[in-house]
């Protein structure tokens, strides 16, 4: 059942995503015909019958009566938390020898360590980091392309 404000939108994920997503998790629709305008929902509904094409059938219920009608295309991002986890900017991890790296500042801040990281989910932005990283480890997360281990290494603020 919806709320009589909101309004039904039904999509596909594919099978393998089925695990990552939840009924009550935050849905964002954005219609690809009105640039800029994005409205809010929840998945109400996870059909777990696969199709043919490997597809999973979700509902949501999102606001935007009005905005919104059937047969728009749209872009949906399904949003989650993920509880007590790492999360960094995909730029803090580079590949170094085939595996994946992230720098961290030594107790003075003068110079940065690589520490091999394993990560998790991902979305367009971020990675979870499975392992690797401490509480309290400070990331660099620009200019450490072309870092080595133990290079100096000075804090810009901005």
């Amino acid at each position: 059942m919806i709320d009589p404000g909101s309004l039904e939108a039904a999509f596909t994920v594919l099978e393998s995503e089925l695990p990552l997503i939840k009924n009550g998790d935050w849905v964002e629709v954005a219609p690809f015909a009105l640039s800029g305008e994005k409205t809010e929902g929840r998945i109400t509904e996870i059909n777990p019958l696969v199709d043919e094409s490997g597809m999973v059938q979700v509902k949501a219920a999102v606001a935007g009566k009005g905005k919104l009608f059937e047969g728009m295309n749209v872009r949906v991002s399904i949003h989650r938390a993920v509880g007590n986890q790492f999360v960094v900017p995909k730029e803090a991890v580079v590949l170094r020898s085939g595996k994946q790296v992230a720098f961290v500042l030594d107790e003075t801040k003068t110079k940065a360590y690589w520490t091999y990281v394993h990560t998790g989910l991902e979305n367009a932005d971020s990675y979870t980091i499975v392992d690797g990283l401490k509480e309290g480890d400070i990331v660099i997360t620009s200019g450490n392309i072309n870092l080595a281990h133990e290079a100096p290494v000075t804090i810009i603020e901005n």
